[in-house]
């Protein structure tokens, strides 16, 4: 009964991280305000890149069995009434849009870490980036498949670690013996940069805080900075979830616990981000917020009084998560004598 309810909840999510995510990408497509820049690209790439790794999470409807050296996948999504081909390519298309959305939340905080130290990065610069970032998430996936067993011994070997497992109804694939290279590195590039990019997350939001908290900036700059703040300490919650799936995933293949309740929260806890994300960038955008509210039939001026604290830029409908500055407002900062100076106005936009 419980394995059913968090069936359940996981499709919930899933689908609910589809909508969100598109309207996400409706409104950086069309509602995007001139001063998040080239952020606007970043933030549409993330909202195709969650949307998707939430449609495959409704496709496979997976769920990962650790049976020893083996790892076992259990789908009963949409994909069991074709073939389990396709369960296990809509599974490792799933790691791989998770995987990759982690990577570009970490460029989100260099990407706000450099336009304080320089100016806004240009279209080209910032599409580079992401494909930088996204060569560990590709050549996860591509190992991943590669390594892909068949389907009968995968489940034989899965029944004799769990005999008290029902598997009739469901869709078995996966990898024979994760000592295999193809196996171990796909899992482990996923894996192991889950610590290190968390840290590195904090790392990047204390030297923000610590640059804006030292910079002279004028009162209304610096309101806009204090909020950007909160807006990114909020974000350094989200790897969280992908910080409980990883102990999730390492504690059954551990044999440390093994439970069916254990092996389906494993992925339900990384679906959580892409319902997370796009909730934030709406809530915490002023001009998504208002496209929204006006939207549903409220009046943004009638709820000023409550969003005035919680938005990024209040009073500047132009004004972002990201794109603080305006074309009117943005200045150079240089160090001196461990302090901040406005040293001339410039448009990062050019």
């Amino acid at each position: 009964m419980f394995l059913l309810i968090l069936s359940v909840l996981h499709t919930v999510l899933a689908v609910l991280g589809v909508i969100f995510n598109s309207i996400l990408i409706f409104l950086t497509a069309f509602k995007s305000p001139k001063s998040i820049g080239t952020f606007s690209i970043l933030l549409t790439v993330r909202g195709c890149t969650d949307a998707l790794a939430c449609i495959f999470d409704i496709f496979s409807q997976s769920r990962p069995i650790p049976s020893g050296l083996t790892l076992g996948i259990a789908s009963t999504g949409i994909c069991k009434y074709l073939n389990a081909w396709s369960c296990f390519l809509g599974y490792s298309l799933q790691l791989h849009f998770h995987c990759f959305s982690f990577h570009l939340l970490i460029l989100c905080f260099l990407f706000r870490y450099y336009v304080l130290l320089e100016r806004y990065p240009k279209s080209n610069q910032l599409i580079f980036l992401m494909c930088l970032f996204y060569f560990p998430s590709f050549f996860q996936a591509l190992f991943v498949l590669i390594d892909n067993n068949k389907p009968e011994d995968v489940r034989q070997l899965v029944q004799i670690h769990h005999p008290e497992y029902e598997l009739k109804d469901v869709i078995v694939n996966g990898h024979v013996d994760l000592r295999d290279f193809p196996c171990l590195f796909s899992y482990l590039l996923m894996l192991i940069p889950i610590i290190p990019g968390c840290v590195l997350i904090h790392v990047l939001r204390r030297k923000i805080h610590c640059k804006l908290r030292n910079a002279i900036l004028r009162p209304e700059v610096r309101e806009k900075h204090r909020q950007l703040t909160f807006a990114l300490t909020v974000q350094t919650l989200i790897p969280v979830a992908f910080v409980l799936s990883t102990a999730a995933f390492l504690l059954g293949q551990l044999r440390i616990i093994e439970s069916p309740i254990l092996e389906s929260s494993t992925l339900l806890f990384a679906v959580i981000v892409p319902v997370i994300n796009p909730i934030l960038a709406i809530a915490l955008i002023r001009p998504y917020r208002e496209t929204i509210m006006r939207k549903i039939g409220l009046d943004p001026k009638e709820w000023q009084f409550m969003s005035k604290d919680c938005s990024v830029a209040p009073g500047d409908s132009r004004s972002s998560m990201f794109g603080s500055f305006d074309n009117s407002s943005v200045a150079s900062v240089t160090s001196v004598n461990s302090k901040f100076t406005i040293t001339g106005e410039m448009n990062p936009f050019d």
